[in-house]
This record gives structure tokens, sequence and C-alpha cells, in this order.
């Protein structure tokens, strides 16, 4: 019984722990996402002020 308990109990934080690495994964790949964003906002407004000096 005290086995079965043991084995339920490690199941449980294994499937918890899964469970965050997701998460960590999906914020990693949203981090990835923004800071691409970023990039291209960034460009963006390089390019848009180069067009105002020129004007």
């Amino acid at each position: 019984m005290i086995t079965d308990l043991n084995a339920y109990r490690y199941k449980q934080k294994f499937i918890h722990i899964n469970g965050l690495i997701k998460q960590l994964m999906a914020v990693r790949a949203d981090l990835q996402r923004l800071k691409i964003e970023e990039y291209q906002l960034r460009h963006a407004i390089k390019e848009l002020a180069r067009e105002l000096e020129l004007s």
C-alpha cells in the first residue's frame, strides 16, 4: 500500500513537472516571438526616422 502511495505521489510530481516544463517552453517561445517583433519595430522606427531626416 505504501509503495502504491509513493508511486502515485511520484507520478503526480512527475506530471506537475512536465506541466511546468511545457509552460516554460511556451514562455520561451513567446519571448522569442516578442524579441523578433521588437527588432522589426525598431527597424521600422529607424527607417521612418531616416525618411524624416531626408525630407
